[in-house]
């Protein structure tokens, strides 16, 4: 059971959910428990149970009804990159595959600075708590000259969102056809703000709400001494290390001719050999790669609509979790995907099992496992994806029938099988963030013409 004691970042309440038509555990079991109520007491789950909820609990912790309600446990982002709803739909990369893409999409950032990094975070993350998401790592590589505070202004804007953040501190240092010199650093900046990050931001304590994960972009836009120092400084403070790889096969076809090895094979070369780290798609890996990932407990963050957007390919969820590698779902770059809906990414997990292996190769329960307790093992959180004692008291409540799902037999199997829908109400820690479909304390219609606006703005200074 992880512990109780609470993070020193943490803003935390108690609750009662009471009258829940259906609470969705996630537990060992997978209990699906019916006219249920669960309380969290100072940002934990205390007990949780079916029928009345006990007279023991005081009559002053506030209340919310899970009448009408299927509640899931907060749903975890793996890999994001909120920099790229900027560049939604964006016609020049709209029909082509990764590479080609990432050339049309890399020459709108020069003029990025935090403010607009910040603008994206808060966008980001309210279209992921719509849909269900508590706990989210964005993937932050693009740092143009004289933009030093990025992830800052990410945490600025988590914090105010509410949510659990944790940082993807990404990298570039090798110059390309893709990469210009202006999104480059040098080594020693990019150690130093890491390690800056990591003294400053990172909270390892249970029931966190903000971390710092090492992660260069890539190995073709990192140097081999860059990697080596990213993995060894993920292990001194033992926090998460994160790439992408294994995303397409000319990944692989240039790492042999640059490097003589595949692109896992050189990262494990590199030091990454550290059960902290995943690797964000892992469509393109062999078997023996695969024994790999299992062997020395590297995780792979699923991203199905980013590989279907680009033809990317299908990756081998159901055989990856056979080996016993750690999966957790991902929704992956706002200008690959191109929304930041998180059930709507575990409906596609869910599709391509079935198209790859057929359709008994995975259940609903089995999709839901990868927005929960996988995810959250894979990024070392023991306290999050399960609604039991102990954990933290992070909840999805979606309401049990919409227009798509409308008389559905099965009302849990229905929030993937059927459209993908909104939540109702999302709490984090016992406080409600979200309720009756909005959330709180946010003027979303201001937020979407401010991004709206400077997006417009970034895309047409390319243009002229």
């Amino acid at each position: 059971m992880p512990s109780n004691r609470p993070s020193s970042l943490a803003i935390t309440a108690s609750l009662l959910v009471h009258d829940i038509d259906y609470l969705v555990t996630m537990d060992a079991e997978r209990r699906v428990l019916r006219d249920a109520w669960l309380h969290i007491e100072d940002g934990f789950i205390h007990s949780i149970g079916e029928g009345r909820p006990p007279e023991t609990i005081p009559a002053s912790v506030p209340r919310l009804s899970g009448r009408g309600r299927i509640i899931l446990p907060g749903l975890i982002n793996t890999h994001h990159h909120f920099y790229q709803n900027m560049a939604r739909a964006y016609t020049p990369g709209n029909n082509l595959p990764l590479l080609p893409w990432l050339a049309a999409m890399n020459r709108l950032w020069q003029n990025f600075g935090e403010d607009d990094l910040a603008l994206c975070t808060e966008l980001g993350l309210a279209e992921l708590m719509l849909s269900g998401a508590t706990t989210v790592a964005d993937h932050h590589y693009v740092f143009p000259r004289g933009a030093h505070n990025m992830i800052d202004a990410q945490f600025a804007a988590a914090s105010k969102m509410g949510v659990r953040f944790h940082a993807s501190r990404g990298s570039m240092n090798v110059r390309s056809d893709l990469i210009a010199d202006w999104a480059l650093q040098e080594e020693a900046e990019i150690l130093e703000d890491t390690e800056r990050l990591i003294e400053t931001r990172h909270d390892a304590a249970s029931g966190s709400f903000r971390q710092i994960i090492v992660a260069p972009c890539a190995a073709t836009s990192c140097s081999e001494s860059l990697l080596k120092a990213s993995s060894e400084l993920a292990r001194k403070h033992c926090t998460g290390l994160h790439t992408h790889c294994g995303e397409t096969e000319a990944e692989n076809t240039f790492s042999l001719e640059k490097f003589g090895r595949r692109p896992l094979d050189y990262l494990l070369n590199c030091g990454w050999d550290y059960d902290r780290t995943w690797l964000a798609h892992g469509i393109h890996f062999n078997n023996t790669e695969l024994e790999q990932l299992a062997e020395h407990g590297i995780g792979v963050g699923h991203c199905p609509n980013a590989n279907m957007r680009l033809g990317s390919g299908i990756c081998r969820v159901p055989e990856l979790l056979e080996y016993g590698i750690k999966v957790g779902i991902g929704v992956d770059g706002s200008a690959s995907n191109d929304s930041g809906h998180i059930l709507a990414e575990l409906r596609q997990a869910l599709y391509l099992a079935r198209v790859r292996y057929g359709a008994e190769a995975m259940s609903v329960l089995d999709a839901f496992e990868l927005g929960t307790w996988r995810a959250a093992e894979m990024m070392g959180r023991t306290d999050l994806g399960r609604l039991a004692r102990g954990y933290c008291g992070d909840l999805a409540a979606f309401p049990t029938e919409d227009l798509y799902a409308n008389g559905a037999e099965n009302p849990v199997d229905a929030l993937l099988i059927c459209h993908p829908r909104q939540v109702a109400d999302l709490v984090v820690g016992g406080r409600v963030l979200v309720e009756q479909g909005s959330i709180r304390d946010l003027d979303l219609a201001a937020l979407q013409i401010r991004h709206a606006e400077r997006s417009r703005e970034i895309q047409n200074n390319l243009a002229g």
